[in-house]
């Protein structure tokens, strides 16, 4: 809590004083030791959502050119106090520091990751002319569906039980404490908010069990996060993967990466990357997938009807994922609108908030 509260202060304070420095500066200091001397930087696409995202084209001194993409805070003061008290930049810049080069699933090239307690830049080779980018609110295809299970299966073998208090994997479990903490005061005025802007995309019965899910927030976090824990993504969505070749994923974003159970990943991943039709009639044969790959890489062996309960569970949290998105305005409508329909088709189909067994 003293925390979260130290990091409201010193990001509300670093914003009263204005003294964020301009871009092309940060970004020539960044990129020195990795590039050599910056000649001449030219900004090609910048949009803000929970960080500033730009694609900068950077002419070097030596000769040749390199496209980055450079993520630095939000534009927006609410915005930016959220994400840092919630640790998500610093959360994404340790990633790099500490996991990226072991991880067995494709990330983006680091060319720089700096933290400093209010203010953050993070450099990453631009993959657009290098892999297939596409829009948050597409669906995935079911050969681009299985590669990413697969991707996941892996990545949560390689991190399973690896987080552990008072080790160096032990901020995983701190970034999860957090997400916990800020739920304990946000989750229902958020989830409120995030129906009322909804309306009827949300049926009244559904969003009456997502209102019981947000009063009851502690009996849902004590089954959606107890252990065994592995390294989870955490916002495994279309828009936050790359395909290269043969559609093997890239994934981006590590903002909310964390300590969690397997399923969060999972039901996600298929809650808002398929189109509903799709999740239907693959959604057994991507669990069963998952299963046999984790366990080929080293992992457990998972119970099938133990994993589709989880999977039944962690749905809701999808579900919740993009309403509080709607209430922060952390997307475009656009892309809200196509998870909520899907979401909202699973968590139905899956009888998900019955299967977290909440009281009445």
């Amino acid at each position: 809590m003293r925390e979260l509260l130290a990091t409201v202060a010193r990001v509300g304070t670093d914003i009263a004083l204005g003294s964020s420095e301009p871009l092309d500066p940060q970004l020539r200091r960044a990129l020195h030791g990795s590039l050599g001397t910056v000649r001449r930087i030219e900004r090609l696409a910048e949009d803000s959502h929970t960080t500033r995202h730009l694609r900068v084209d950077v002419q070097l001194a030596r000769g040749g050119r390199r496209a980055v993409f450079v993520k630095t805070p939000s534009r927006s003061a609410t915005t930016r106090v959220l994400v840092e008290a919630a640790g998500l930049t610093a959360g994404e810049v340790r990633f790099y520091r500490t996991l990226a080069a072991n991880v067995p699933v494709q990330v983006p090239a680091c060319l720089h990751a700096r933290h400093d307690g209010t203010r953050f830049m993070l450099v990453l080779e631009d993959l657009t002319d290098q892999a297939h980018l596409p829009y948050s609110s597409d669906a995935c295809t079911a050969r681009q569906a299985m590669t990413v299970i697969n991707g996941l299966a892996d990545l949560h073998a390689f991190g399973w039980d690896r987080p552990k208090r008072g080790t160096s994997s032990g901020w995983l479990l701190a970034q999860a404490d957090r997400e916990r903490t800020l739920g304990t005061w946000l989750r229902l005025p958020l989830m409120r908010r995030g129906l009322e802007l909804a309306g009827e995309q949300v049926p009244p019965r559904l969003a009456a069990e997502a209102l019981r899910y947000a009063r009851h927030h502690r009996i849902a976090d004590r089954r959606l996060t107890e252990p065994p824990h592995t390294l989870v993504h955490n916002d495994c969505h279309t828009g936050n993967l790359a395909f290269g070749a043969e559609d093997q994923p890239i994934f981006l974003d590590w903002q909310m990466v964390r300590a969690g159970q397997w399923a969060r990943d999972v039901a996600y991943f298929c809650t808002l990357a398929l189109d509903p039709d799709d999740r239907r009639s693959g959604e057994g044969l991507l669990l069963d997938r998952y299963r046999r790959r984790l366990r080929a890489a080293g992992g457990p062996h998972l119970d099938p009807d133990e994993a589709r309960e989880s999977y039944r569970r962690h749905a809701a949290y999808a579900l919740e994922a993009v309403i509080v998105t709607l209430a922060l305005g952390a997307a475009p409508r656009e892309d809200i609108d196509t998870w909520l329909a899907r979401a909202t088709a699973a968590v139905e189909d899956l009888e998900s908030f019955d299967a977290l067994q909440l009281p009445a």
